[in-house]
């Protein structure tokens, strides 16, 4: 009788194979979509840490202050005031400093509110900087002084195009050289032109004066003009 061992152990793990793939096929799938999900997140993590670095890096540093500070520092109104007054900064760019709105510091210096703790301390600790610390906390070049003996410079005058003939001569010229025109080919010379505005405007009140004639384009948007 031959030995049937070896083709009961071939046919064991054929089967036995056959039911790890089928049975682990499922999992294989999941773990491929979980392995994309997690480069996901990863990628996303790297994102967000970029973020909150540079929002670390312009939003203003808070700095506590000494206990001593703490422990005699007063809060006044006037103080408030006039140290804003001494960094050269708006409320908004003050209250940054503090991490309060523009308005509570509005409130703080005309004595309608006090500050809690928390803030009188946040306070107490920007109540020394210098103006060019505050602008370097706040991410704000300070201002470079102007030499001596320098005149302010003049604010520059609003350029307004000139041209040689009016709107309504532009038109009536072009309709001497062409004698109708469309409304596209009159919008076109209009931008070519540099004139600001809708040339649609002048030519209502062009037509309005019974200076030019309108006519519908048959089954076409616009019209065509020409010179009464």
């Amino acid at each position: 009788m031959p030995n049937i061992q070896p083709v009961l152990n071939d046919i064991i793990r054929r089967i036995s194979r056959r039911e790890i793939t089928a049975n682990t096929k499922v999992t294989r799938r999941a773990t491929v979509q979980y392995r994309h999900a997690i480069a996901a997140l990863k990628k996303q993590v790297a994102d967000l840490t970029k973020r909150l670095a540079l929002v670390e890096k312009h939003a203003p540093k808070e700095m506590a202050p000494p206990p001593e500070v703490l422990e005699k520092g007063r809060f006044r109104a006037m103080g408030v005031k006039a140290h804003r007054r001494i960094l050269g900064l708006s409320a908004k760019h003050y209250g940054k400093l503090v991490g309060v709105s523009e308005v509570t510091i509005y409130k703080w210096e005309s004595g309608q509110s006090y500050p809690q703790k928390a803030q009188k301390n946040r306070w107490l600790a920007i109540r020394g900087l210098g103006k060019r610390e505050a602008m370097e906390r706040l991410g704000m070049a300070e201002p470079k002084a102007a030499p001596a003996g320098a005149k302010p410079a003049a604010p520059k005058a609003r350029k307004r195009g000139t041209f040689k003939q009016t709107a309504e001569e532009m038109i009536l010229s072009l309709l001497k050289r062409r004698r109708m025109l469309t409304t596209s080919q009159l919008v076109a010379a209009w931008k070519k032109a540099g004139r600001g505005g809708k040339v649609d405007n002048v030519l209502s009140i062009m037509v309005a004066a019974r200076k030019l004639k309108r006519k519908p384009l048959g089954g076409k948007m616009g019209s065509e003009y020409r010179a009464a």
